[in-house]
Order: structure tokens, then sequence, then C-alpha cells
């Protein structure tokens, strides 16, 4: 891998390293740079967060905030990929602000923790505390390298979870309550109310995992009934709308409007930000190989694997039956081809011309983040019209050039092979151990925030990561988003109001469907 003895020496093994010698070693190299920290925090431009809403939750002093809590347990879901997980943490972010209560992540303690270095996403160097033990000798000493006590576990050692969701608040009922209890209490959707050690009483709900999901099914429909209403706009406002934002979501009635009009708010909030040495190890990793991610670029999503085999077969199917294939049993591939994804572009028609009435070629950077990288290559290898090995002519106007991740190709989930880890009697270098994971974890966020923000992302909705970029790509339309009454001066956005189409409230970046339903699912499914 091109970047693992950053991340990790090749047998597994940090003894060789120091925490002081390996930030040296990123802060003096030409790979790293603090400057950018920002940059790879969140799966959206920095340009598209309003920090002022983290600031002000973190100033937030009433004396209530605490007193209504949902506790959500990610490690329910923690045999799942990145983007399985992700969704479901939308699911716990819509449901707790729409319940006006603070959201907290519980994790498992580490003494019951079922993953190597308490974490299903990996161990990165920051994780572990050199310790000295005596030796026989009284003359030397002995390193010893332990996970420091206080590091975060689970879904807390990738993801950040913000002020603005939990108010600040603790693991309320300490004194009655353990792990062990909460994840009773989350197989049902019950509220309880128990006492904190300061006799402060709290009313809490426990969920993660299917049974969040379940509960988020049952309940999606009512959530979007009822506008405009109080309650509408209370739910706007825990996701960090301004008046004028939470007004706009009151007024909305359309289904699919309301759902993007909270995506909108959540990514304006940078709902998704990584920790502090995530956003380090990622930037290393792209830095470490050729796309050009500082200037426009395309992304291809090309999920195979296991989705094709369980969720997708219908529509590989259907894909061959509208190719004039009627035997589903004996099919030209398993399937759909890479060549299909490019079509998405646009054909030659549609291309700009010069003065002359001459085709303008249009140069593009792809990247390609694949599960399959050995047959897309061959399929890339295969087609006409080649200007390089890696270079193609398409449509006689798109110059595309093709990126991929450059880690090897025995790995691509998190998990190993998929959700049920790696296959009986396979190895890999890692394997399942918390340096394997780490690696593992830091190339797949590094390939979502690529194609979360490339100018156009070719997918599909099929699997859970299709499904969790296009969420990540919905904004709120700026114009709608900075107006917020000022021409009343009251709070009133009548008058915009009246001459904006409902689909103007939020906007997309430009994704484009390969193939299977390019329905837009409700957020977190």
């Amino acid at each position: 891998a091109a970047v693992s003895t950053f991340l990790l020496s090749h047998n597994g093994s940090i003894t060789s390293y120091s925490d002081f010698t390996f930030r040296r070693g990123l802060s003096e190299g030409s790979l790293f740079s603090l400057k950018d920290a920002e940059k790879y925090s969140n799966l959206q431009d920095v340009s598209d967060i309003d920090y002022s809403i983290e600031e002000r939750a973190q100033a937030n002093n009433a004396k209530d905030k605490c007193s209504r809590l949902l506790l959500y347990l990610p490690d329910m879901f923690a045999d799942h990929g990145h983007g399985s997980q992700i969704n479901n943490y939308i699911m716990g972010v819509t449901t707790s602000t729409y319940l006006d209560r603070a959201m907290l992540l519980v994790e498992p303690p580490v003494e019951i923790n079922t993953y190597a270095g308490g974490s299903q996403f990996g161990c990165p160097i920051d994780a572990f505390r050199e310790t000295m033990t005596q030796t026989s000798s009284l003359r030397h000493q002995q390193a010893n390298w332990n996970v420091a006590s206080d590091f975060p576990l689970g879904f807390s050692r990738l993801v950040e979870h913000p002020s603005w969701l939990s108010h600040g608040c603790e693991v309320p009922c300490s004194g009655t309550h353990s792990y062990k209890d909460w994840r009773k209490l989350s197989i049902h959707w019950n509220e309880i109310t128990c006492t904190n050690p300061d006799g402060t009483e709290v009313n809490v709900v426990v969920s993660g995992g299917s049974h969040i999901r379940a509960h988020f099914r049952k309940q999606e429909s009512s959530m979007t009934i009822g506008h405009p209403s109080p309650a509408a706009e209370k739910w706007a406002t825990n996701l960090g709308a301004t008046p004028g934002e939470a007004e706009i979501f009151s007024d909305l009635k359309d289904t699919r409007a309301i759902w993007d009009y909270l995506l909108g708010l959540m990514n304006k909030a940078g709902f998704l930000r990584f920790r502090p040495w995530i956003a380090r190890d990622v930037e290393l990793f792209l830095k470490s190989f050729e796309l050009p991610t500082g200037e426009s670029y395309d992304a291809i999503h090309v999920r195979r694997g296991d989705k094709l085999v369980e969720e997708a077969r219908k529509d590989v199917v259907k894909y061959w039956l509208s190719q004039g294939h009627r035997d589903e049993d004996n099919l030209p591939t398993d399937y759909v081809p890479f060549a299909h994804y490019l079509s998405k572009w646009d054909g030659r028609d549609a291309c700009p011309v010069d003065d002359n009435g001459e085709v303008e070629v249009i140069k593009r950077n792809v990247y390609v983040a694949t599960d399959d990288p050995v047959v897309v290559h061959e399929e890339i290898a295969a087609l006409p019209n080649h200007i390089t090995p890696n270079t193609i002519l398409w449509n006689e106007c798109h110059e595309l050039t093709f990126y991929f991740n450059p880690t090897d190709d025995s790995a691509f989930h998190l998990n190993g092979d998929g959700e049920g880890g790696f296959e009986e009697g396979r190895e890999v270098e890692g394997g399942d151990s918390c340096f394997g994971r780490y690696h593992r974890n830091i190339a797949s966020i590094a390939d979502m925030m690529i194609l979360s923000k490339a100018r156009t992302f070719i997918g599909e909705f099929n699997s859970n990561w299709g499904r969790a970029i296009r969420t990540m790509r919905v904004r709120l339309s700026k114009p709608v988003a900075q107006y917020d009454g000022a021409a009343n001066g009251d709070g009133s956005i009548a008058m915009e109001r009246n001459i904006q189409e409902v689909g103007s409230f939020t906007r997309t970046l430009d994704t484009r469907i390969a193939w299977g339903s390019d329905r837009a699912r409700t957020p977190g499914y």
C-alpha cells in the first residue's frame, strides 16, 4: 500500500514509532500541513459550513438543556461498513432533533468492546500511550504501548459529535445505569426517567442499530406532515437554522423538499466532522498520489461485490434486459459495465463548439472509487479512443483521465471482505488488527471525501455509499439562506417566498445515477 508506512509499520507494529517522532515527521514533510486541517475534517468544502452554529451551541448555558436525551449506541451497527454506519447516524440526528432531544453517543467500555484497540475504525498512532516498565535488570526499562484510557472508542474515534447535537451533556444516571443497562433498554423504544448523582431527573430514550431504523421507518411519514407549525420551526432550529430558514422549512409541504431542506441544514452545520487524526491521515493519504484535488475533478463510484449478489441483483438483470439479453441465468456479466457509467456524460450534440463549429475538447480528471479495481482497469483498457493508457476521448469531446486509490486490492470493506469479515483462509496485510482496520478506514474515508466534493458524481443508490454521498451533496440555495427576512426587518420572508419555487430552496451538486432507481431515499436509508 502506497501510504501504509505512514500509518503503521509493515508488520502491524508501532514499536518503532513514538508519537513525537510521528508528528514531527509529518509536520516536517512536504505532504502534510496543519493549515489544511479544516479542509479534510468534513465532506463539504469549508465555505459550505457555518461554524458559528457550533460556537453558539458551546456557549449554551440553559439549565434544562440536558433534561431530554436520546442516547445513541453506535456499537449496535459496528459490524457494518462506513456507509451503513454513517446513514444510521444520520437517522439518529434527524430523530433526536425532531423529538427536541439532545443526542449523545454512548460507546461500550474497552473491557467489553469486541474490537481490538476499542474501535471498529482501528487505531491511529495517537491512540497509544507509551509506558516504561522495569525489567529484571534494574538498569534497563522496557517500553509498552497501550491504548490511552481517555482516547475515544467506537464510532466516536471517527466522528467528533457536535455540541449543537449533544448540548454538551454527559451520559446520565451513572450511578444506576451502566452501558449494559442502556443496551438492554435500546431493544424497545421506551422513555424512562432516571436520576443523576446530583439529584436532577432526566427523561431518556435509548436506541441504535436496527432498532432506530425500525423506529424511523415507522415514524417517517408523520414527521413531514402538519406544516406549517411551531414544531416544524423548532425541528429546523435544532439543526442550526436561522429564523428565516426555520420559517421556510415550516412552510414546505412536499415530502422530498422537506427532507432535502433538512439535509441542507445538516450539511450547513457540518454535522459529520472527522476527528483531527482522521483529517490528518486522510490529507496525508490523498497527497500521496496524483489526483489533482486542488482543481475541479469528477468522480465515479462502482460498487460491486456483495451488493450485486444480494440487494441489487434485480437491477443488474433489468439493465441487461434493456440491452436485449433475455436469459437471466446467462448474462454477459453479473454487473453493470463501466462503460455504462461513462454514458452519463453529455453526448456530442451537447458539447461546446468553437467559432468554426469544431467540437471543443473538455479535459476531465476522473477519480474511480471501486471494490473491483482489477476488472475496472481491464474495462478501461478495452475502451476505444485511448490517448494514454489511463486517458480516453469519450463522445468526441470529453478527455477523461482516470485515477484510482493507490492502496493494494486485498480488501476494501472496513470489515474485510464484507460485513461478515474476511473469508475463511484468506490473509491480508494487517488483517483484522486495529492497524489493518485503521488503514482500510483512512482509505475509505479518503474515497468518500473525494466523491462528496467532486464536481460531478456518477454512481447509484443501491449501496449505502451511494446514498450517503448524495446526502452529503445537498446544499441550501444561497440566495434563500442569506435572505432571512431582510426586506421586512421582522423575520418575515413572505415576499421572497412568493417568487421562489419549492425546488429552488435546495440544490444538489451534479449527481448522475448510472443504473437502478434514481429516486432519492429518506435520509439514512
